[in-house]
């Protein structure tokens, strides 16, 4: 009876056997047995690809762009020497009367030495506004409250002749006018809201024509 039992299980471990084997093999259409390799089995499945992309942004150099601005030539007067001289200066067209006297304020440009301004830089709304002509060719410059209090005394004709001479130099302007009495190079006072001319402080240019 051992001796079936050991026949028996023979048989089953040779049937397992020939079952591993014919796993590990491939019949052909010629009917031939081919080994296969398991470890070949890896290169028949579909592989994984990671793939990373990269965005290059590449940006242009800055462009710089030239806007021509139009300028005019302004005759503005300055003192030199207890006198009065001008410069031509150029000024962003249109020129204003506001922008002229800020010209003046500002004094002379740098490549003109001698040359100084004895109007005062503005103070905050105590700034010296002009009036154009309304048709008259009259402009009305109003000064601060305390203009005179800041303009040394020697150079209180001067600073009004600045005004006065760069004004009726061009714009159209014949005569100003003034909200406080002014000086005239005589030494004449002239009363506020009376208009004076280029012709009254001309002396100061060293000329008489």
């Amino acid at each position: 009876m051992f001796q079936r039992i050991a026949t028996v299980g023979l048989a089953v471990l040779a049937t397992a056997t020939l079952a591993v084997s014919a796993a590990a093999c491939s019949v052909v259409d010629d009917g031939k047995v081919t080994q296969i390799n398991p470890g070949a089995l890896d290169d028949t499945l579909p592989s994984t690809t990671s793939t990373t992309t990269t965005v290059v942004t590449s940006s242009s150099e800055a462009q710089t762009s030239t806007t021509l601005v139009q300028t005019e030539f302004v005759r503005l007067y300055f003192i030199a020497s207890g006198q009065l001289t001008y410069v031509n200066q150029p000024l962003p067209s249109p020129v204003s009367l506001q922008v002229i006297i800020a010209a003046l304020q500002s004094g002379p440009p740098p490549d003109t030495p001698g040359l100084r301004s004895a109007i005062p830089l503005p103070l905050p709304e105590q700034d010296i506004l002009v009036a154009p002509p309304d048709g008259t060719g009259i402009a009305t410059v109003t000064l601060p409250d305390a203009f005179f209090d800041r303009v040394a005394v020697g150079d209180q004709r001067l600073v009004i002749a600045q005004l006065v001479l760069t004004l009726t130099d061009s714009r159209g302007i014949g005569q100003v006018i003034f909200n406080q009495p002014v000086t005239k190079p005589s030494g004449e006072f002239v009363a506020a809201g009376q208009p004076v001319s280029h012709l009254d402080y001309q002396v100061l240019t060293g000329s008489s024509s």
